[in-house]
């Protein structure tokens, strides 16, 4: 079965969740009990997959498996919007040849493929789900937490969990957008962002997978986002003749770079951030046509630009907050009604 994921991923600190999932009972829903799931990802020596920017997963919960794959797609902030095709399995062993031909380059040999792919990293988490019905929309609302394990895996869904390398937590909401308009999504996630403690997470599980093993033992890797020793220098200037659709997302892509460094420790991400918020308060005084969404942004910005010029301003205290959050859910949201 194949069908386009369209879904906004929330990192959450744990100290909030008692107050977001009060909020989703609270919402005309269907709830799902915790589930435990552990996930297989395959990769060759090579990093053929990778190189093709596909993810190829083997997922498992109370016996049942479900072999997937997830092609080329896009991330604008923190909503992925991406194809997989699903497919039931008998047990958890890979078969290629059950996903349609067409999703594969040209003169792929899929026997040969198959024999050299190995787990490479897996992820082990509880989620519990509300589906959700929000505006005009049906939204599937997850809450995962758990943790991704990098280790060498031949299928085995014991995993090699006691090795003693390092891992990575996860803690996590997934709005997916099962029925009606991503703009819901958005109005949702800004519902939820009424508290302190989530922010828009641009990274899938598998990328901070593959971030995690080749970021312990590979220098590089394409197409993977790897621990940054330094940020690029963000441009004085953005080329303003160009559309409101290509500045809105270069400028979130800002955005995400440039918090996700200080965030990981290096203080040019602080001064990178003052520069994207001036960039957002030039774009909004060019703008003639009055919208409710550039009254929001006028409101937040100079709020945020205090709280990033104080010294020693917490990076994880601010990328955290609510004004943070609503402010980059604004972004989106313009960017949805230039999109129109």
């Amino acid at each position: 079965m194949s069908s386009v994921e369209i879904e906004l991923k929330l990192s959450v600190q744990p100290d909030a969740i008692p107050t977001v999932r009060q909020q989703l009972f609270q919402l005309p829903h269907d709830y799902t009990s915790p589930q435990h799931l552990t996930n297989i990802y395959f990769e060759t020596p090579d990093n053929q997959l990778r190189r093709w920017d596909m993810g190829l997963r083997i997922r498992g919960c109370n016996g049942h498996y479900e072999m997937t794959i997830k092609t080329a797609g896009k991330v604008v902030g923190g909503l992925h919007q991406r194809p997989e095709f699903n497919v039931p399995l008998p047990q958890p062993e890979l078969d290629l040849v059950r996903f349609p031909n067409a999703i594969w380059p040209e003169n792929t040999d899929l026997v040969q493929l198959q024999t050299q792919l190995a787990g490479l990293f897996s992820t082990d988490f509880n989620r519990e789900k509300w589906l959700i019905t929000y505006g005009e929309s049906e939204i599937e609302v997850a809450l995962d937490q758990g943790t991704i394990f990098p280790g060498n895996f031949s299928g085995n869904f014991s995993g090699n969990k006691d090795s003693g390398r390092q891992t990575s937590p996860i803690c996590e909401f997934e709005l997916e957008l099962k029925k009606g308009n991503v703009t819901d999504i958005l109005l949702l996630a800004n519902r939820l962002a009424s508290q302190n403690g989530l922010r828009l997470a641009n990274k899938s599980k598998a990328a901070r997978g593959y971030a995690l093993v080749y970021g312990l033992s590979h220098p590089s890797l394409p197409k993977v986002a790897l621990p940054k020793v330094a940020l690029p220098k963000v441009p004085d200037e953005l080329d303003w003749q160009q559309p409101l659709s290509v500045l809105l997302p270069e400028i979130l892509a800002q955005w995400q770079e440039q918090e996700e460094g200080w965030l990981a420790g290096l203080p040019e991400g602080k001064t990178g951030l003052a520069q994207v918020f001036q960039w957002i308060t030039s774009l909004i005084e060019k703008q003639a046509e009055p919208l409710p969404v550039l009254d929001l942004l006028a409101d937040l910005l100079p709020e945020l630009k205090a709280a990033l010029s104080v010294s020693g301003s917490g990076a994880e205290n601010l990328s955290y907050s609510a004004s943070w959050l609503q402010c980059k859910l604004a972004l989106m949201q313009w960017l949805l009604v230039q999109s129109r």
